[in-house]
């Protein structure tokens, strides 16, 4: 039997945990137990965002490596339960999904704060799409424990035909990439200076990122890659790889940060066989990349095409999330070498930026004599 990569390993331990926005305990209580293990430092801010770090230098070099931050969130769209009447229940929606459980009867499994779970289904006939309040029905009677949240009843994880099938992709696969590549880092020893930093309440508003980069918890000369699993688009679709997100719904992202993963594409493209790296502005939504670009950081994001984004959002049905397996190790891959190619300085940029730029930069003398000489000719 081929063995399981460890990234899509710590992708299933993940995704075996059902959080929403505001209610991500069991995720966190998850990475960081990974992080522990792995020997990875880290600390919990005041609203629950886990920031890990891992540095190392080289003391023969006085240059330290420039930081460098893989930024992915721990929730995904859900229920809040916010109010309790006999079996009927009445939930807030935190993030967006299908407008489809507005009128279908859907089904949702209830956790609570003492750990406890239950059955329930949407009404399928009443809610207030503007408030995002809907409604549903214990299967049973049921003695509910405040705060509780639902999510969908769907599939923790499977692997199936090159498809990671799952209720959370978006962004527990960010999750589990950040955490693989500082799991490699951690073995290896080569200078490096790396965040990982898993956020929370995404979906409703960007709140952990948004709270972290205004308290200036990363230093103001970090590279921020933002991890997402976002919606296929023309141009960033399954199989041809991950992709370098040059920009969202609302912002485009900053060329001197995206520099080091077209360098990283480099180094991808000539291995035998070569690992696919697409490059796309993905306007599926907006991602925690644009928050740290309004703080003035450097930042640039890395997304895997998703199908059946937020389980169905613009579609009919709810269904499980799926990402292409294939994309998930590419994205790994992509960010782990990025990592091991950081700049020693704020001032400095990557290699790539010298192929990238070196060419537009050169004056083409021998072409613009031909274009004299036509002028010439012409005048």
């Amino acid at each position: 039997m081929q063995e399981v990569p460890r990234s899509l390993e710590i992708l299933a331990t993940l995704c075996r945990h059902p959080a929403t926005s505001y209610f991500e305990d069991k995720v966190a209580r998850e990475v960081e137990r990974i992080l522990a293990d792995a020997a990875i430092p880290w600390e919990q801010d005041e609203f629950g965002n886990i920031i890990a770090r891992l540095t190392r230098r080289d003391t023969s070099d006085p240059t330290p490596p420039r930081p460098i931050a893989l930024v992915a969130h721990m929730d995904h769209p859900g229920f809040e339960i916010v109010e309790v009447d006999g079996r009927r229940l009445t939930l807030q929606m935190r993030g967006r999904v299908s407008d489809v459980i507005y009128d279908q009867q859907v089904d949702l499994v209830v956790h609570c704060a003492d750990g406890s779970s239950c059955a329930a289904r949407t009404t399928g006939q009443d809610g207030d799409m503007q408030t995002r309040i809907l409604y549903a029905d214990l299967a049973e009677q049921n003695e509910l424990v405040l705060p509780a949240f639902a999510v969908f009843d769907l599939v923790d994880c499977e692997f199936r035909n090159n498809r990671v099938f799952a209720r959370a992709l978006d962004d527990l696969a960010g999750c589990a990439a950040t955490l693989s590549v500082l799991e490699t880092l951690a073995a290896e020893n080569e200078p490096v200076d790396v965040f990982g930093v898993l956020t929370r309440a995404e979906e409703d508003g960007l709140i952990g990122a948004r709270l972290l980069a205004a308290n200036g918890s990363l230093p103001k000369e970090t590279l921020v890659i933002s991890v997402e699993s976002s919606r296929t688009l023309p141009g960033a679709e399954q199989e041809n790889g991950p992709v370098i997100r040059v920009g969202d719904a609302i912002s485009t992202f900053s060329q001197s940060a995206e520099v080091i993963l077209q360098d990283a594409r480099t180094v991808l493209q000539r291995r035998d066989p070569p690992i696919p790296v697409q490059r796309q502005l993905m306007s599926g939504g907006v991602c925690e990349a644009s928050v740290f670009v309004a703080h003035g950081y450097e930042s640039t994001g890395v997304a895997f095409p998703l199908a059946h984004y937020h389980n169905g959002f613009g579609e009919d049905s709810i269904q499980a999330e799926n990402i292409a397996i294939s994309d998930f190790l590419g994205g790994v891959a992509l960010l782990l070498q990025a990592t091991r190619s950081i700049p020693t300085s704020r001032q400095q940029t990557p290699g790539g930026a010298q192929s990238l730029y070196e060419r537009l930069r050169s004056a083409p003398e021998e072409e613009g004599d031909r274009l004299r000489s036509v002028v010439r000719r012409n005048g």
